[in-house]
């Protein structure tokens, strides 16, 4: 046993008492006697003893009567009665009311250390035995809660492709009307806010999608004023009247890594269940963010955070408030106490999913009939942040005159893409049907400059599609657009000759650059958005490709990096796993999955910085939270800024 086991000896003979002890002294045990019946069962409960020796005859209590008044969900204790008398109906009694064992005066000291040592094996195999069902039923639970949260990601799936058909449609006739209205018209403000729905709808849905497929989320600076302003924004709308909005959002730009779509999610789940705490009669909702400065005291009491700069998103309503009993099991995954229909137990779970898994915690404060009120910590990232615009300039998009086949099974979606299309300036043949599709592509090849196909059609699908025009045409253009599709993603539909791949919803502006981008040659295939940082010299990258070469670190951004090698370079893979070593030896980061996109060899006639001969650029694939922390963390620490 782990320690030693703690044994309780009660008899009223005080001799009988310190013979038993004497008896078990030579044993491993911790043992406490005493001579009064009720001090006994105070004992017991407080001490929580393993083993209790109770004599049956006593003059305050018989041991009857102590096994009787044991509270037996705070003591798990076993028991032997000790009695002279010789009676099988007193073994009986004593076995009948919980007793373990029962032991006639008078005893050998031998027979009583082997009862001893029995019943206490026998309490250790109960309780493991008890330890044993506690997770096993624990198992079973993790096991059904798996099973919903599988059956979730497969509805998700499901319903995604007609769900991001109906949102295509939406989007693309609200942005069609944008295009035809004055800036001045008081209803285009409305409009815009469809379209900034639609595209957080968009985002949403692929966050489902990425969770069926059990993929991470794209995560990347983020500036959350922006967000939680524009969430606040869309709330409005949909929050009763009798509800209003006290914001205080600082000035200060409080960025950090994070899915701007999940901090979104957060806002409408913890709004959402602010509102109905409020029901019926309304009241005050509060948002707040503020910069903060944890210490390491303060840090620790945060979920042991990481001492440093954080922002703190504050959300607080004046509704009914949260009770004591229930606070800490609000996250707990389908933990509800709204009534049926109304809520699934699941928002608050995701909500705590996403924050700890941005880096950060969440906590919870209520007064039952006053007040509750969420604080949120998320770590501040000293990084660029690339800003989406809200909205989309028609004027500004990029057109062209091609002669464009366009084919989706769905009429309106094919109706609407049309008028975006003839819009940009392109002459347009649109198709319902794949097969009618690919008769008249093959009855005149040389018509069309490129085929914008859906992917899941009635007849022949998208690829299929694609491979047939492509046996004709070897590299006739292919923009494939899908809802949902477990078979298709960038790596194989470039493996299948299709120039880009699109998700629905697809919008005018990622359309319109996603068509020029397909129809011209990239200026260059090294594409990297953020900022680069130049290398400290005896920064060195670790290649799993190139595991014996020394390669030197050049730059690094938060997009990728590039490596000189003294030799050749040699052909290698595409897809490559990186680890960056610091300028004192230190394995700085490890595992990073990257992907080549340019290579300068040798002899190119390109200046190479210092004694490189060759040089690799890669770009980052499926960067983490924590890896993309543990980039930025490098360039503040070693990199310096390098002109663009």
């Amino acid at each position: 046993m782990e320690s030693q086991p703690r044994i309780l000896i009660c008899d009223d003979d005080l001799l009988m008492a310190e013979s038993i002890k004497a008896i078990l002294g030579a044993g491993s045990y911790q043992i406490q006697t005493t001579t009064n019946a009720r001090h006994a069962l105070t004992l017991i409960h407080a001490d929580l003893p393993d083993l209790v020796i109770l004599d049956v005859i006593m003059p305050e209590m018989t041991g009857f009567e102590i096994l009787d008044s044991v509270d037996r969900e705070r003591c798990d204790a076993a028991f032997i009665m000790v009695t002279g008398e010789a009676s099988v109906d007193s073994a009986i009694k004593a076995i009948r009311k919980g007793a373990s064992d029962y032991v006639r005066k008078p005893f050998e000291p031998e027979e009583l250390m082997i009862r001893v040592e029995n019943v206490l094996k026998q309490r250790q195999m109960q309780r493991e035995n008890i330890c044993f069902e506690i997770e096993k039923r624990k198992l079973k639970n993790q096991l059904r809660q798996s099973q919903k949260m599988e059956a979730i990601g497969t509805l998700a799936g499901g319903i995604a492709h007609d769900f991001n058909n109906v949102l295509s449609i939406i989007l693309g006739n609200t942005e069609l009307a944008l295009a035809d209205m004055p800036c001045g018209e008081p209803t285009r403000l409305n409009l815009e806010r469809i379209v900034t729905a639609s595209l957080r709808a968009r985002e949403m849905i692929q966050q489902l999608l990425s969770f069926s497929r059990k993929e991470e989320s794209g995560c990347k600076p983020i500036r959350l004023n922006t967000v939680i302003t524009e969430s606040l924004k869309l709330m409005r709308a949909s929050l009763p009247t009798n509800i209003s909005i006290e914001r205080n959002v600082c000035d200060t730009q409080c960025t950090t890594i994070a899915d701007a779509t999940q901090i979104h999610q957060v806002m409408l789940n913890l709004c959402t269940n602010a509102a109905h705490a409020m029901e019926p009669d309304g009241g005050v909702l509060s948002v707040r963010l503020e910069p903060v400065t944890l210490d390491s005291q303060s840090a620790a009491d945060l979920d042991n955070l990481i001492p440093g700069n954080y922002a703190r998103l504050v959300v607080a309503d004046t509704g009914h408030g949260i009770e004591k009993e229930i606070i800490d099991r609000i996250f707990d995954p389908y933990f509800t106490t709204k009534e049926t229909g109304k809520g699934t137990g699941m928002g608050l779970s995701v909500v705590h999913g996403i924050i700890k898994s941005s880096g950060g915690t969440i906590r919870a404060f209520s007064r039952p009939g006053r007040f509750t009120e969420f604080q949120l910590y998320l770590p501040v990232a000293d990084m660029p942040v690339n800003i989406d615009p809200s909205t989309f300039d028609q004027q500004g998009l990029p057109g062209g005159h091609e002669h464009i086949m366009l084919v989706d099974d769905e009429e309106m979606l094919v109706d609407m893409m049309r008028q975006i299309l003839e819009q940009l300036g392109y002459t347009v043949t649109a198709y319902t049907s794949s097969n009618t599709a690919l008769d008249a592509f093959l009855a005149d090849p040389g018509r069309f400059d490129l085929l914008i196909t859906d992917m899941t059609m009635p007849g022949i699908t998208g690829t299929g599609l694609s491979k047939a025009v492509k046996r004709t045409r070897t590299n006739f253009p292919v923009i494939l657009c899908t809802g949902y599709n477990e078979q298709i993603s960038e790596d194989n539909a470039q493996s299948l000759g299709i120039q880009a791949l699109i998700m629905k919803p697809v919008g005018m502006q990622q359309l319109a650059e996603t068509i020029r981008r397909v129809l011209t040659t990239p200026a260059s295939t090294e594409r990297r958005r953020s900022p680069r940082y130049a290398a400290p010299a005896g920064a060195f990258v670790v290649s799993q490709t190139y595991p014996y070469e020394r390669c030197s670190l050049i730059d690094i951004s938060a997009g990728g990096l590039a490596y000189g090698h003294e030799m050749d370079s040699r052909s290698g893979n595409l897809l490559d796993r990186l680890s960056i070593m610091t300028p004192d030896g230190e394995i700085f980061m490890d595992g990073l999955h990257c992907r080549t996109v340019a290579d300068i060899a040798a002899g190119s006639g390109i200046g190479m910085p210092g004694k490189f001969r060759t040089r690799r650029s890669v770009c980052f694939e499926n960067v983490t939270t924590h890896q993309m922390a543990r980039i930025n963390q490098f360039i503040q620490h070693f990199a310096t800024q390098k002109d663009r």
